[in-house]
């Protein structure tokens, strides 16, 4: 027992040590929001990010506005060609 315990540190420790990097640098997802106005149009922005506060969503743009939206008019979904074509 004395020994495998030492061995078990060990690899938790190397396995930490292999996970950091991409715990610390995630990948960049390349998110864009779908919102729906009340009266039908549609308007779809690029965002860096989003929180969930209640009944609403806080979206957070590329350009650093943040929006607050209903959760039910909003999709969010990860498209890269969206991205790569503006």
């Amino acid at each position: 027992m004395k020994k495998i315990l030492p061995v078990i540190l060990l690899v938790a420790v190397t396995a930490a040590l292999c996970l950091l990097p991409v715990l610390l640098n995630p990948v960049p997802r390349n998110l864009i929001a779908k919102i729906r106005f009340f009266d039908g149009s549609m308007d779809t922005i690029r965002i860096t990010g989003y929180s969930s506060v209640g009944a609403s969503i806080w979206l957070k743009a590329e350009d650093g506005h943040v929006a607050i939206v209903g959760a039910n008019n909003v999709m969010i979904v990860e498209d890269d060609e969206y991205w790569e074509g503006k």
